[in-house]
């Protein structure tokens, strides 16, 4: 593995070194860095190390804050190592893994280390960031949110995010916030964060200074305010661990920064790339000396702030909450080739996810479920995937979509699942409680911003390219998407909320499956509320009172456009407005004529291999869009399973699903994780009929934690309101 991640390493520097050498030349920029003097070569040797030994410092300080007080020697192993590792491939995750192992030996938890590291790396992004921006606004003049260019979408974006925590707080997690997290912040803990960030500081002055150095004697015209500038700007985006062994952002952020003050290509490739490989020798070189001489560590304090915090415990709820708010966040990044869709939950449950098989690793046995061969379920599941991406490549060759969307795409899945097992494997019952309500709160802000913004197109006001005429999409980038999310939140207000909150709840929610316009979504929710009804989750009188909000609430905003006109008349300003906003009942003649099709496809392709399948990816790789040339892909979870993993695969698939909610349909009564397993699946698979919902992640994220609760014999559990998640 070692050798993997070096050779990763050494392929990603020999990438970019070629491509800078096929573009600008290897001469010139050899002839760049000859042009380094004497004193130049002193500054970046006292510099780099500097800024490797103040990063060390800073790493101590933090790890004695965390209540575990560690040696020079020991936090300059960790230091060097993460770095390192990180450098060996993926950034965060090669620190972490280092770190991890170097502080194990001082008898240290991981879940320190990763706290630490985390609460490093956001200061760091903070700090960093704050002098970025100062440093942009040098150079560039000013700063602005050009709406055409995204930045409309940028403020939604942060609106939804303040929202969505904020009432998945108020509903979900905030009681646990209260009374674990404020009573820490005491004078000295701000005080302790008020060191951090100037050791942060003085962390950035000394790469800022070789950054400065070099970049000066590459360009001696250049005023040194605007290279400081520049350099502010490189160093954010070198820091920032969204790629692999940290080479490219930082070469490409100084060609677009040290360029934008005069500097030249050549120039500014040299002095990002003498910088990478010098820190890589700083780290080493610190690395290094810490095995000289024996490592000793500081014994621990009795400061009480700390010293009964389980961290393990707290990134057991820290993580999955977090990814409950955020996976309602499915994001495009900008980059150079178009545009990149992530979920901003990826990251955490990849981090989550490995936690819960540390864990698993470190008691010596698999992970304990509900549900009997859970395990064993999961494991046919992604040999059936592994088998299916073999024969699509030997049929047809490896194509992105089955290797990467598909075929890794499940283990992100699992990771969403573990997470979600995550934390109620650590709190059980009451932590399924929090954790539901945390993403039902959540869910509800993200329909409030989308709603609110509705609510403004219909009024005529400007709102272009931040929300679809006549029906409203979250940030899932799709109303069929959304409509989802929705589902998996009305499963968890049936089960978690009573009384006038689930009214309230569920009127929000039904007016948000409106407003979507999903008719797939329509016909779900009405599935979910029918077996909520059944196994006595709810009652007429609820339901009725609810759709009667739903109508009210969806009314006002539909029939916004004919009451404007005479509220501005009134107002003696000019009308406005126009028809009511009103979903799309019938679909449009191309999306039938589509996903007709998909259907036909896809059935043909199951005809003609039954049995194993056609492989994956084999229908996107066969049907292209003629209109727009987009790949297709079939519209049915279930007709996918069968046209590409065959009979086979569909039962290993839908065999599992089968089987888990038989054995929870047959708990006893007024169980909320029973309860939580069959809505959620019902859902699921109702909404998988006409769309193809496997890679939805919240479905995975809230069956896991159903299904790590474990089942405690015939005893009612009656749901609490919302908000109220202990005694």
């Amino acid at each position: 593995m070692f050798a993997f991640k070096a050779a990763i390493s050494i392929l990603l520097l020999a990438t970019v070194t070629a491509a800078v050498g096929y573009q600008y030349g290897f001469t010139s920029i050899l002839d760049h860095v000859r042009l380094l003097s004497a004193p130049v070569i002193g500054t970046i040797v006292v510099g780099l190390l500097a800024n490797a030994m103040l990063a060390v410092l800073r790493f101590k300080v933090l790890a004695a804050d965390a209540g575990h007080p560690i040696g020079l020697r020991r936090a300059m192993a960790a230091v060097g190592a993460g770095s390192l590792a990180g450098a060996m491939f993926f950034q965060l995750a090669g620190q972490l893994m280092a770190r991890g192992v170097v502080m194990r030996r001082g008898n240290v938890p991981f879940g320190a280390v990763v706290m630490v590291t985390l609460y490093e790396r956001i200061v760091a992004a903070l700090v960093s960031g704050l002098i970025a921006v100062f440093g942009a606004l040098h150079i560039f003049g000013r700063i602005y949110l050009d709406q055409a260019a995204g930045g409309g979408q940028l403020i939604k974006i942060a609106c939804g995010l303040i929202a969505a925590i904020g009432v998945g707080g108020w509903l979900g997690f905030g009681p646990l916030v209260e009374q674990n997290i404020l009573p820490l912040l005491s004078r000295q803990v701000v005080l302790r964060m008020l060191r951090v960030a100037g050791l942060t500081v003085l962390v950035q002055l000394p790469m800022m200074s070789v950054y400065v150095a070099i970049a000066h004697e590459f360009s001696p015209a250049m005023p040194i305010v605007d290279l400081a500038a520049a350099s502010a700007v490189v160093m954010f985006a070198a820091s920032v661990p969204i790629s692999l062994a940290g080479w490219g952002v930082r070469e490409l952020s100084a060609v677009v920064a040290l360029g934008a003050v005069g500097m030249s290509t050549s120039g500014a490739l040299a002095t990002a790339i003498i910088i990478g490989a010098g820190s890589l020798l700083a780290m080493g070189v610190i690395f290094a000396i810490s095995f000289e001489g024996k490592q000793r560590d500081v014994p621990a304090g009795n400061d009480a702030t700390v010293a009964t915090i389980d961290y393990a415990e707290a990134l057991g709820w820290i993580l999955p909450l977090t990814a409950a708010v955020f996976v309602l966040f499915q994001i495009y990044v900008p980059i150079g080739s178009g545009l990149l869709n992530v979920n901003l939950a990826d990251p955490i449950v990849i981090l989550g996810g490995s936690l819960f098989v540390l864990r698993a690793v470190g008691k010596r046995q698999w992970p304990q479920w509900r549900v009997s061969h859970v395990n064993l379920f999961a494991l046919l599941a992604t040999l059936a995937l592994g088998y299916a991406l073999l024969l699509g490549a030997w049929r047809f060759g490896w194509t992105n979509w089955a290797l990467i969307n598909r075929f890794l795409g499940w283990f992100v899945l699992l990771a969403y699942a573990m997470t979600g097992a995550l934390i109620t494997s650590t709190g059980g019952r009451q932590a399924l409680c929090v954790f539901a309500l945390s993403y039902l709160g959540a869910t509800i802000g993200v329909v409030a911003i989308d709603g609110g913004l509705l609510l403004v197109s219909a009024a005529g006001l400007s709102s272009d390219g931040l929300v679809v005429r006549n029906a409203i999409e979250g940030f899932a980038q799709n109303h069929n998407f959304l409509a989802f999310q929705l589902l998996m939140a009305t499963a968890a207000a049936l089960v978690f909320t009573s009384g006038a909150w689930k009214n309230a709840l569920l009127a929000v929610l039904l007016a948000g499956f409106w407003l979507s316009g999903s008719r797939s979504g329509w016909i779900s929710a009405a599935g979910v509320l029918a077996v909520a009804f059944y196994l006595q989750w709810l009652t007429i009188r609820e339901l009725s009172i609810a759709i009667g909000c739903a109508f009210l609430l969806s009314a006002a905003i539909s029939l916004m456009p004919a009451i404007v006109p005479h509220l501005m008349n009134f107002a003696g300003g000019p009308g406005g407005g126009g028809a009511p906003v009103l979903p799309e009942i019938m679909p449009a003649e191309s999306s039938s004529a589509e996903r007709l099709t998909t259907l036909v496809g896809g059935w043909k392709l199951f005809v003609e291999h039954p049995i194993f399948g056609a492989g994956l990816g084999a229908f996107r790789n066969e049907h292209i869009l003629a209109a727009s040339g987009i790949p297709l892909v079939i519209h049915s979870t279930a007709l996918w399973l069968l046209a590409e993993l065959g009979l086979v695969g569909f039962l290993i698939f839908a065999a599992p699903a089968v089987y888990i909610c038989f054995s929870e349909w047959r708990r006893p009564a007024r169980d909320q994780a029973s309860a939580l397993i069959i809505l959620c699946s019902v859902g699921f698979s109702i909404m998988s009929g006409p769309a193809d919902m496997v890679y939805q992640r919240t479905y995975w994220l809230m069956l896991g934690a159903a299904l790590a609760v474990v089942a405690e014999g015939r005893t009612a559990v009656v749901p609490r309101p919302a908000g109220r998640w202990g005694e």
